[in-house]
């Protein structure tokens, strides 16, 4: 005999299959659901306003002396729902018919309960059984709490370990799948690349001083700086693990003056020269060179007398050194020529003597 394959649940000792669903204990009638029948024979229509002073129980399973605490409502069979038939019908008057639901029907099925969208088919909320308090929390405040009775900003996620949002793309909508954790905790807020590897990009440390990082109205991005005046200022030291790099191509360049090198070369000359250390630093923390106002007088470079270039700074270095180079190169012909005729004289005063 071929063996046969599936599953099986055995309930209350009694074999239950997988795709079983649960239906109450007893109908009225042959079709329970259709609201549209009409009243039934049994039914009772009631041509006025209902005051009930007291509990009521509805379902199949209520009983006589049913105890009800101190519930003033009670539903009281399997597959409860409650739900809301609009038979609107005239102009655009809303329509939308909704159900509270709760359990599902099938065998094996999701303790849970859900406000139903019946006309959309969609259940757009859902809190699953022995979900823990305060998993949603709405203040008096309109404050959202997630985790918390007590939430202090409009949304606040509390969590034993490491509360987190979790933003994910997960390819429905025809985009490549990614999801990114935004997250923190005593060692770090970080966001997290849930796709690969769980990378961590970004990270803050606790104890991070105010404008670490700043970003002003005109995109420049200040570190130690709430005031950035530049695309990145850094008010501090800077250390470079790897090469600086500044563009210097010929293509995003323009208005090209040579520069006259010994005028650059005198011009240092006078330039004075010292070392210093910064404001607030360590007095040993020693640095050569020249002051902003001085250079900025002496070769009107840039647009401000506070800051110096490193492009500009290497650029009068170089010009420098090319203008030491040709009065070298000067000196070496005017030397050379010398040389020539002083060989030239040691010749002739060499035949005189014979």
């Amino acid at each position: 005999m071929a063996p046969v394959g599936g599953a099986f649940r055995i309930a209350n000792g009694q074999l239950v299959p997988a795709n079983l669903v649960e239906t109450s204990s007893s109908a009225p009638s042959s079709n329970p659901n259709n609201a549209s029948a009409g009243p039934r024979p049994n039914d009772q229509v009631i041509l006025d306003d209902l005051i009930v002073r007291g509990s009521i129980c509805a379902g199949l399973d209520c009983v006589n002396n049913e105890n009800f605490g101190v519930e003033t409502l009670r539903l009281k069979q399997k597959n409860l729902r409650i739900g809301f038939d609009d038979t609107s019908t005239f102009g655009s008057f809303p329509a939308t018919d909704w159900e509270l639901t709760a359990n599902d029907t099938a065998n094996g099925g999701a303790n849970r309960f859900s406000i139903t969208d019946i006309t959309a088919a969609t259940v757009p909320f859902t809190v699953t059984g022995a979900a823990p308090s305060n998993s949603l929390f709405v203040s008096s405040a309109g404050r959202i709490g997630i985790g918390t009775a007590t939430p202090v900003l409009k949304v606040h996620v509390a969590q034993g370990d490491t509360p987190a949002l979790r933003l994910d793309q997960d390819g429905s909508g025809g985009f490549l799948a990614q999801s990114w954790d935004v997250a923190g905790n005593e060692t770090n807020f970080f966001i997290r690349d849930g796709t690969n590897a769980s990378l961590l990009p970004f990270r803050i440390r606790p104890g991070a001083p105010t404008s670490s990082i700043d970003i002003a109205a005109s995109g420049n991005v200040g570190i130690g700086t709430e005031t950035p005046a530049a695309r990145l200022d850094v008010a501090g030291d800077a250390v470079i693990r790897g090469t600086l790099s500044q563009l210097s191509s010929r293509t995003v360049k323009e208005n090209f003056e040579l520069t006259n090198g010994k005028l650059v070369l005198a011009k240092l000359e006078k330039m004075p020269i010292s070392t210093w250390n910064y404001r607030g630093s360590d007095a040993n923390d020693r640095h050569l060179g020249p002051v902003a106002e001085d250079f900025h007088e002496a070769f009107g470079l840039g647009t401000s007398d506070h800051f110096v270039a490193p492009t500009d700074m290497a650029g009068v270095a170089l010009a420098s050194v090319k203008a030491l180079q040709d009065e070298i190169s000067e000196r070496d012909q005017r030397i050379a020529a010398l040389e020539k005729r002083l060989h030239d004289l040691e010749i002739l005063v060499s035949r005189a003597a014979r």
